[in-house]
């Protein structure tokens, strides 16, 4: 049995998505590569991850990712909706996928290359019922070769088969609680409102508002609002 072989049969041994990631991590260290994303493609309507997004990402990427809006500029899922076969972020960034990157991404491409991502694999995932997924691997460098993107694919492709299915396996108790008032309060930063714009939208003072963000920091064992908003969206909780 190949060690490719090996780690995919593993999958089939782990009990969670994120056991399946702790795998999938060791393995693409093998291509040089550190990260990985894996999940379903966000709709237009709403560019903040969907329900299904397993990752180990850093916590300055996911701070920086919100804060900045990236998700509405993010060239990657758009990409992943066309393509059918796997492409690098550098064949993304030529224009040669077809898809327009404008001046507004510089910031996202500074950012990924600071955190040590300058290089990447997108795997499209399209399945049925109209479902469009990826699994996203990345790293400092070099550029992959081709015989490691056919590994790389297949990682892909069953990693985010096995995340999918065990995730629609877990029960909500096993996530962290929000009251609904704190989902409201968090859903709205994600939408990029100010303390300010928050409490003249939801009828309540300032303090208020803080208080409530105080107390999801505490339930989501958050250092920062930052950290904290990362977490909630990160584990699914503030809904569409």
């Amino acid at each position: 049995m190949t060690p490719l072989s090996k780690t995919i049969e593993s999958f089939r041994q782990c009990r969670t998505p994120q056991d399946v990631g702790s795998v999938l991590g060791r393995a693409i260290e093998d291509y040089g590569l550190t990260t990985y994303a894996v999940g379903g493609i966000p709709p237009p309507s709403d560019p903040n991850p969907t329900p299904f997004t397993i990752h180990n990402w850093p916590i300055e990427w996911g701070e920086t990712y919100m804060r900045q809006g990236f998700g509405a500029i993010d060239p990657i899922p758009r990409a992943a909706m066309i393509a059918s076969l796997p492409f690098t972020l550098a064949e993304l960034r030529s224009g040669s996928l077809g898809i327009a990157i404008g001046p507004e991404c510089d910031l996202y491409f500074a950012m990924a290359e600071k955190i040590g991502r300058r290089t990447a694999l997108i795997v499209p995932i399209h399945g049925p019922v109209g479902y469009h997924g990826l699994a996203v691997f990345a790293g400092p460098g070099p550029q992959i070769p081709f015989a490691a993107r056919l590994d790389l694919h297949l990682l892909g492709v069953y990693a985010h088969n096995s995340m999918l299915n065990l995730f629609n396996q877990k029960t909500s108790t096993t996530l962290p609680h929000l009251t609904p008032r704190e989902v409201e309060i968090l859903r709205h930063a994600r939408n990029g409102l100010s303390d300010q714009d928050i409490a003249r939208t939801v009828g309540i003072s300032v303090r208020t508002v803080r208080f409530h963000f105080q107390n999801a920091r505490a339930r989501l064992t958050a250092k920062t609002r930052s950290e904290a908003l990362v977490l909630a969206v990160n584990n699914h909780l503030l809904g569409a």
